[in-house]
């Protein structure tokens, strides 16, 4: 009978630890909600300036065909560009606040078995390229060697780790970064030896969760009121702002007119 009470003693008390963990996340979601609505009323950070700082030209060659649908397109461009560094700290506060033996100091680190880990931390795969995934490594290279400088004296082992949060499959293996021989430039981290966790693996990895979608379970529970609203309303007053430009300007409202606002704004 004891057995059986503290078997379910157990699961009570790891089922709380769930349910804080999720609320946590939830919180931290619900502050990047508040940080959108921020951005979006900040015309200073988005504003008709912005929009024009896009390449109209590209734009125009993928279809669009008029002021208003620039404005919409170009809206979304930075939009997007905006949100990647604030979803990437969002995600790094959530796991370091829901995960044990992790710290967010800027750089993600975390112990498992012994060994400190020295987070490099991604949003998805193609967040990084074949020039600049080099550059990443290089910095996740020093940054371990600056830990194992630090702590020499404990003997801790100090392991780099390149995790990306989301994937279409998992992966949890050991990499070795191969420099071409004619890639001078990145001959200094050739052999560099990284543990690669991606997807549901990475998840599991640090936190405990078999995927993201195991710890954010209800989506209905993040607080994002406000935040159509204030999409809509920033997305309002580009719309106007482009139209009162071309027209104080005496231009319509083709994509040439676009063009020519943006060589008179330049």
């Amino acid at each position: 009978m004891a057995s059986g009470f503290e078997d379910r003693l157990d699961a009570a008390v790891a089922e709380e630890s769930i349910q804080r963990q999720r609320d946590v996340a939830y919180e931290l979601l619900g502050e990047f909600a508040q940080k959108r609505i921020a951005w979006y009323g900040d015309a200073s950070k988005v504003n008709l300036r912005k929009l024009l700082a896009k390449d109209v030209i590209m734009f125009a060659a993928r279809g669009v065909a008029s002021a208003d649908e620039f404005v919409a397109e170009a809206f979304r461009a930075c939009e997007s560009s905006s949100e990647e560094t604030v979803i990437g700290n969002t995600w790094q506060a959530v796991i370091a606040a829901i995960s044990s033996d992790t710290l967010d100091t800027g750089d993600m680190m975390t112990v498992r078995d012994g060994a400190l880990w020295v987070c490099e931390l991604k949003s998805q795969a193609n967040t990084v390229n074949s020039s600049s995934f080099p550059q990443e490594l290089r910095e996740l290279k020093d940054k371990c060697a600056a830990q194992e400088r630090f702590r020499r004296a404990s003997g801790q082992p100090v392991r780099p780790a390149f995790c990306v949060l989301r994937n279409p499959r998992p992966v949890d293996e050991v990499r070795v970064y191969r420099a071409d021989p004619r890639d001078l430039p990145n001959r200094d981290i050739d052999g560099f030896e990284y543990r690669y966790l991606a997807g549901d693996a990475f998840w599991l990895w640090l936190t405990g969760f078999d995927s993201v979608e195991g710890l954010v379970a209800d989506v209905d529970l993040i607080a994002n009121e406000g935040v159509v609203e204030a999409r809509a309303a920033c997305l309002a007053r580009l719309r106007a702002e482009m139209r009162e430009a071309l027209a104080a300007r005496g231009l319509g409202e083709t994509m040439n007119d676009v063009l020519k606002l943006k060589k008179l704004l330049g």
